[in-house]
């Protein structure tokens, strides 16, 4: 069995991270459901669809930067929080759609997270076939109706639209699958933004965690290597729970809240998912409990004082900023998410319980 200080250390630390990766997961889960991050997100994906950008040039020279972008970005996507329909026409023509409205979970979320690719294309269709006088056939009532653009779409989508169209000859069905597999390709997209969004959070969240319940990762990992007691306790209770963890783990990303592909393909998007609060409390309860067996290096422990009025009164935490540092390495790590830690923690847990060969290295005796 390999059993130093590095690796026990380092077995720690993954265990530390693993556990508040959990408990920041299941927080940044209640926020999104509680602001309907999912829904904005599939609204931000179908406005660029239907309604383009058109405020792309709006920044002229300094749109080639990306910090003047990401700040202007920003601001819209304030704009778009309250008026999300805002310079959007297509969009809302889109969502009031009967096969669209009736989607949403109540009247606070009226806009659905999750639309399947067949919802997509009927509800096209039957915008494109009732926007313009009927014809003969709906072949000639849509094609009337790209000609005319009685909807409004701008001239990149119009011509996008019309180009699958010819590629479907006219027929219904190919022009549904082609509208599709526009939606597909661009949903696989909106996931990578959704991803990146729950990354920031995790961030966001990490760092106020860390700061409320001071997980100094340079603190603990210098408790760790001084004290042996302590990170002997700290290993046997990583390699204890690293079993009972999976279980956890293996829910959350059944319920999607920690996923690997797409959220918008599955119906088990945030629509139908509860996190209920027992969750949440069962997370923390565990935090303490292992904090309390592991003598506080969860959290280090904190002592109000005059003179510390930050409550950081550990030797190991004199230097404010050094304890700044701590916290962040810490919201930096719990930002790469549970599944990462608990893999990585199995890992290690393998890794330390192989047992050594010693003969390997022995050298042959003499006759």
């Amino acid at each position: 069995m390999f059993s130093n200080l590095a690796i026990d250390v380092a077995l720690g630390l993954v265990f530390i991270f693993l556990l508040y990766s959990l408990f920041v997961t299941i927080l940044q889960e209640m926020i999104a459901r509680a602001f309907s991050l999912r829904a904005r997100i599939l609204t931000k994906a179908l406005r660029r669809m239907l309604d383009g950008d058109p405020r792309r040039n709006d920044l002229g020279f300094f749109g080639r930067f990306t910090l003047f972008s990401w700040f202007y970005e920003r601001g819209w996507s304030v704009v778009h929080y309250f008026s999300p329909f805002k310079n959007s026409p297509v969009l809302k023509q889109f969502y009031d759609s009967s096969s669209i409205r009736y989607l949403g979970e109540n009247t606070a979320a009226s806009r659905p997270s999750y639309i399947s690719p067949a919802i997509f294309s009927q509800t096209m269709v039957h915008l494109l076939r009732n926007s313009t006088t009927a014809r003969e056939t709906d072949q000639l009532t849509i094609q009337a109706c790209l000609d005319e653009n009685p909807l409004h779409f701008n001239i990149a989508t119009l011509t996008y639209i019309r180009n699958i169209f010819t590629d479907a000859g006219g027929d219904i069905n190919k022009f549904r699958a082609q509208l599709e597999d526009w939606f597909n390709e661009t949903m696989s997209r909106a996931s990578s933004w959704y991803r990146k969004h729950t990354q920031s959070w995790l961030l966001i969240i990490g760092f106020f965690i860390a700061g409320i319940f001071n997980v100094d990762t340079i603190a603990i990992a210098r408790i760790l290597m001084k004290d042996k007691t302590v990170r002997q306790e700290m290993v046997q209770l990583a390699s204890s729970r690293s079993y009972t963890m999976a279980p956890i783990v293996d829910t959350l990303q059944q319920k999607q809240v920690m996923y690997q592909d797409s959220s918008f393909f599955k119906r088990d998007s945030s629509l139908r998912i509860f996190v209920g609060d027992t969750s949440l409390i069962g997370v923390y309860a565990m935090l303490r409990n292992d904090a309390s067996d592991a003598r506080n290096v969860l959290g280090i422990h904190r002592e109000f004082s005059a003179a510390h009025p930050y409550g950081l009164s550990h030797p190991f935490q004199q230097n404010g900023w050094i304890v700044l540092a701590g916290w962040l390495m810490t919201a930096m790590a719990i930002s790469l998410g549970a599944p990462f830690w608990f893999d990585l923690l199995g890992k290690v847990v393998k890794f330390r319980n192989t047992p050594v060969d010693n003969s390997a290295g022995s050298m042959p005796s003499k006759p």
